[in-house]
């Protein structure tokens, strides 16, 4: 496992703020303030932020090995920044959290149950299918879990 440069935290979070102020402003759109509804601006922020992520991936993964050749910073940065920046920042999991056992103590334990279970479920579905959709736009990425995963 590598060490963590400066550099890299900074782009985490700057991403972070951008995804974050993206995520506000849905959230200011489309309030949730019925702890019983289902709260679709969080649903459908996170299952987009999801897809987007998968797409995210397949395009930088792509690009990976030109990048270290043509510009090895991007190469390094460019992951960090969009997915556990832009997109961690957009997603929210503690929000969803937040709602699920609100739900569930107003009452609608079915409606919390669901609600964790399809965003959970189609979550994952929405990234792999992202992925799938990068795949078919930007080519195959190479999938190398150990290194993705060190930030």
């Amino acid at each position: 496992m590598s060490t963590v440069q400066r550099d890299e935290l900074a782009v985490v979070a700057v991403g972070g703020i951008v995804g974050a102020l993206a995520r506000a402003s849905i959230s200011y759109a489309a309030p949730h303030t019925d702890p019983v509804a289902w709260p679709w601006a969080t649903f459908v922020t996170n299952l987009l932020g999801c897809f987007v992520l998968g797409v995210v991936l397949d395009w930088v993964d792509n690009r990976h090995s030109s990048w270290l050749v043509t510009n090895p910073r991007r190469a390094r940065l460019a992951r960090p920044m969009l997915a556990s920046g832009v997109l961690g920042g957009f997603t929210t999991f503690s929000t969803f959290s937040v709602e699920a056992v609100g739900m569930a103590r107003w009452g609608d334990v079915g409606g919390a149950s669901a609600y964790a279970v399809s965003s959970v479920v189609l979550g994952v579905a929405l990234v792999a299918l992202g992925r799938v959709l990068g795949s078919a736009l930007f080519g195959s990425a190479p999938y190398d879990l150990e290194e993705d995963e060190e930030l």
